[in-house]
């Protein structure tokens, strides 16, 4: 019964997230058409719980009168026998009703019960977790940014494998991208760095030291994080940037929202940086989101495609508040732009969990391997040659 529940209440989670794809595609009969057979299919399901229930109770319900009828026969018995007396009977019968009434309570404490159960077990697994299981006790005085990944092999739960035999080495102070297809694994190599995945089997290294042995919110507190599509929390513009330091001044939030080219826009807004995060649009909610980087300031920085969804003038804008932010620290970037990819000191090329090339940008493309093949299709794509001869008239 909590399997269905939770698949229903599941169920209706994903069409309200979804609604707009669903409308966009007129399937709403569709989807109403799934949603119902989940509730038939709960329906039915509580149908069953709903017979044993009433089979329990009507099996209570004769026990209890069937021992009241008893008691009545003996009784009546007794006292024609002259052993008993009439308040001995009426003192037998409200024995029993003392004893029985917390039988009938039994069923209507099992029905809310197994209703807390449903909602609550989930709830519970997720308190219990250990955010600490993995964490080592290591804190250096100083990070320097050394990463060096030996032989490393990660599978997911489901048995899925995504990293094989992966071997790399991440200069300190160096930009470093990473390049390859959709599922080549490049932003599981940053979850497995940033110890949200621990390797299956391989080791990671940190400066010599291996990754596990930090402590994990150290670790965390000294890594920077932007992603493709990064959450935006109920709440103002401020406390949404103050994610990156939460005891930071106004000055501070100002100056992280500038250095990230959206202060301005902030300040257009009725209530300047308190007003509500969830006004703005999806390229500002990323602005703010390396806002909080600029805030936090770490030594070591993972860029999982931080400009995909902003137009070209804010791309530009951010690239060179990137650029600035990128010196004298170990920067990692999955990114299908080629001037990142250009910017960057070592490119790293990954294919189906496997690294296939390392080096400059130079020297892989003139390798004219995987990297070359890569790169002109990233070239083809924005329909370079029309673009220069555009420039040139």
């Amino acid at each position: 019964m909590r399997g269905f529940r939770e698949s229903r209440n599941n169920g209706i989670i994903d069409l309200i997230n979804s609604i707009t794809v669903i409308k966009s595609f007129t399937r709403e009969h569709l989807e109403s058409e799934k949603h119902e057979v989940i509730q038939l299919d709960m329906t039915e399901n509580q149908m069953k719980t709903r017979q044993l229930s009433f089979l329990f109770d009507g099996v209570k319900t004769f026990t209890e009168q069937f021992g009241v009828v008893i008691i009545i026969v003996l009784t009546a018995y007794f006292v024609l026998n002259g052993t008993m007396s009439i308040g001995a009977i009426m003192f037998h019968i409200l024995l029993f009703n003392n004893v029985s009434a917390p039988i009938r309570q039994l069923h209507r404490i099992y029905d809310e019960v197994n209703d807390a159960s449903i909602y609550s077990e989930a709830f519970f697994d997720i308190m219990d977790a250990d955010e600490t299981e993995f964490s080592g006790t290591y804190i250096p005085e100083k990070v320097i940014g050394n990463f060096e990944l030996k032989h490393v092999d990660f599978a997911y739960p489901n048995g899925t494998k995504a990293l094989f035999d992966v071997s790399m080495v991440i200069k300190p102070n160096t930009i470093n991208a990473m390049v390859g297809l959709s599922g080549a694994g490049k932003s599981t190599v940053v979850n497995l760095l940033d110890k949200f995945y621990e390797p299956s089997s391989g080791t990671i290294l940190l400066d010599g030291v291996d990754l596990q042995e930090y402590d994990t919110l150290w670790l965390r507190d000294n890594i920077g994080l932007v992603l493709q599509k990064n959450h935006i929390f109920n709440g103002t513009i401020e406390e949404n940037i103050l994610y990156g330091k939460e005891n930071a001044s106004h000055d501070e939030v100002v100056e992280a929202a500038i250095k990230a080219h959206i202060h301005e826009q902030i300040m257009e807004l009725p209530d300047g940086y308190n007003s509500k995060a969830t006004l703005l649009s999806g390229g500002q909610k990323q602005r703010v989101s390396i806002a909080r980087l600029f805030l936090k300031n770490p030594p070591i920085i993972f860029l999982d495609e931080p400009t995909a969804s902003l137009d070209a003038i804010a791309t530009q804008q951010i690239k060179k508040s990137l650029d600035s932010i990128k010196k004298g620290r170990t920067v990692i970037i999955i990114s299908h732009s080629i001037s990142q990819i250009i910017d960057a000191e070592n490119v790293i090329v990954l294919e189906k969990g496997k690294v296939m090339e390392e080096g400059t940008h130079e020297e892989l493309y003139d390798n004219e391997g995987a990297y070359h093949d890569i790169f002109n299709a990233m070239a083809n794509s924005l329909n370079i040659d029309k673009i220069t001869d555009t420039m040139n008239e």
